[in-house]
Order: structure tokens, then C-alpha cells, then sequence
């Protein structure tokens, strides 16, 4: 329960540093570039997402050999590949509920992390430890 415990916290903190690289991306391609809000959003996630399974895979789970590399590659970006635009869904989404562009891609990038820690932790780099 500790180690679980300790690797959220990793996650949360790898999570924290995407996240900059993500809105960065976003704002600039937004308000400096000038495209399309949707665009943006897609863009900024597959950035951050080229950061993201380096840092988890090193940071949060450990992983430092390379068995298993090919799979975790193929894994981490299909499924990176099925959440962009998931994202776009959520996002657009939520913009129906609240109309401000920034804090509607906030409020759908937090439920989209939910997500994401779970199709990690037990898809991507699963151990056998995390079903003992």
C-alpha cells in the first residue's frame, strides 16, 4: 500500500511537469499561433504525452531495464493515440457546461489524468506485484 501510495505521488509530480508542458503548448499554439482551440488542445497533448512516457516510465514506475520496452512503447502511444482525442471529446464536453476555454481544458484534463494513471499503472507498465 505504501509503494502504491509513493508511486501516485510520482505520477502526481510527473503529471504536474507534463501539465506545464501541456498548457504552455496549448497557450502558444492558441493565442500566439492563432489555431484552432480543438488543434491546440491535440497538439499540446501529444507534446507533453512524448515527455510523459519517458518521465513515467524512469520517475514513476521504475522501469530502467529494457525488457518489455517495445511493448510499453507500442501500449503508451496507442493509448496516448486513443486519449487525444478523447480529450478533444471530454473538453468539448465540458466547454458545454462551462464556457470559458481554459477552465473547461483544466476541469477535462483532470478527468483525463484519472484515467490515464489507471491505463498506466495496469496496461503500459504493469508488474506482477501490482496484482499481488
Amino acid at each position: 500500500m505504501q509503494r502504491t501510495l509513493f508511486q501516485f505521488m510520482r505520477y502526481q509530480l510527473v503529471g504536474v511537469v507534463t501539465y506545464g508542458v501541456d498548457i504552455s503548448a496549448f497557450l502558444v499554439l492558441l493565442n500566439i499561433l492563432d489555431i484552432d482551440l480543438l488543434l491546440a488542445n491535440m497538439i499540446s497533448k501529444v507534446l507533453a504525452g512524448l515527455f510523459a512516457f519517458f518521465a513515467h516510465r524512469m520517475f514513476t514506475f521504475g522501469v530502467v531495464t529494457s525488457t518489455g520496452r517495445g511493448r510499453q512503447v507500442i501500449f503508451y502511444f496507442s493509448l496516448l493515440a486513443l486519449n487525444v482525442p478523447l480529450s478533444a471529446l471530454i473538453l468539448s464536453a465540458v466547454l458545454w457546461v462551462i464556457p470559458v476555454e481554459v477552465l473547461a481544458k483544466v476541469l477535462s484534463d483532470v478527468i483525463l489524468v484519472l484515467i490515464s494513471y489507471f491505463q498506466l499503472k495496469f496496461i503500459v507498465f504493469k508488474t506482477q506485484r501490482d496484482y499481488d
